[in-house]
């Protein structure tokens, strides 16, 4: 009886112990969408966007243990913006981003779960496995929500390396081309017979920070609409930016949209200032505004470009 009492005395000390040492690696983070108890080193993260989230836990140097992906019949996940980038050999697959698999969530036990702001209806059931952290991926822009990122998974000094190499692309465009409003942009994604106004990976966000132009016809537009060919005069810009995703055959798919009269009356067609990137190079993340900021100062400040303003 006796021992039995000093076991239980000592499993009691070791729990409190350990619930101590637990508390003591907590902390409060807190932003837009609430307040949350999160760990202060994470130690198994699960990310609900893969181009969003988990690419951008990968450029900070944190391999999350689970992650949303794109994934088709019989065939693998695909991490998009991730795979061609990291390894990511152990990454477990927990569903879609419009439907994550809260048991293959539960049985990584994760200690953070990290979401976008159209997540937030699942903050509730995804709470009893684990904290969950919705950030502003939508209200903020890249560089505001990935330093809350940073901050939440203790890898602030990365972003602020980030940062300032984005930050030197910005100012080493406008170097080279002293009065970018001067030359516009218009970015779009074609598809069979219409088309939207898109800028993947940061895009539209480093045209911004660039201070480059867009046309009337563009400010005028609406995102998030799709606009048949006849409206393409309107976005009649020095410079057009379409992304075609590798995973679809959008290039065959938009050939015969390309081919029309509209399309090469354009004045970046015939000026061969039209560019065509891989919409799934670069993530919405820090690395997507560096390499597209990389991108524009290659295919716009380095070269004799051709504007419409005189």
């Amino acid at each position: 009886m006796f021992f039995k009492r000093i076991l239980l005395v000592s499993v009691s000390l070791v729990c409190c112990l350990v619930s101590g040492v637990q508390a003591a690696e907590m902390r409060m983070f807190e932003n837009q969408f609430g307040k949350v108890e999160v760990p202060v080193k994470p130690k198994c993260v699960v990310s609900l966007h893969d181009f969003s989230l988990t690419v951008q836990l990968y450029e900070l140097g944190i391999r999350p243990c689970g992650s949303v992906a794109r994934k088709r019949f019989w065939s693998e996940p695909y991490y998009r913006g991730v795979e061609h980038r990291f390894d990511t050999e152990g990454l477990v697959y927990v569903g879609s981003h419009k439907s994550p698999d809260e048991e293959a969530i539960a049985m990584l036990e994760p200690d953070l779960i990290i979401g976008l702001p159209y997540q937030e209806k699942l903050k509730d059931k995804l709470s009893n496995i684990a904290p969950v952290v919705i950030l502003p991926t939508k209200e903020k822009s890249i560089e505001e929500w990935a330093a809350q990122l940073a901050d939440l998974v203790g890898e602030t000094a990365r972003y602020k390396d980030q940062k300032k190499e984005y930050q030197w692309v910005v100012s080493e465009f406008k170097r080279l081309i002293p009065n970018p409003e001067k030359v516009t942009v218009t970015t779009l994604e074609i598809y069979e017979d219409n088309f939207q106004l898109i800028g993947r990976g940061g895009l539209d966000e480093v045209i911004a920070d660039m201070g480059l132009g867009r046309t009337q016809g563009y400010k005028n537009a609406k995102k998030g609409v799709n606009y048949s060919l006849e409206r393409i005069s309107d976005l009649d810009a020095d410079v057009i930016i379409d992304t075609y995703e590798p995973l679809l055959d959008s290039r065959e798919e938009t050939e015969e949209f390309r081919a029309s009269p509209q399309w090469k009356s354009l004045f970046a067609v015939k000026n061969n200032q039209f560019l065509y990137f891989n919409r799934s190079r670069y993530g919405d993340s820090m690395g997507g505004l560096i390499g597209s900021s990389y991108l524009l100062l290659s295919h716009l400040a380095e070269r004799d470009l051709k504007t419409q303003q005189k």
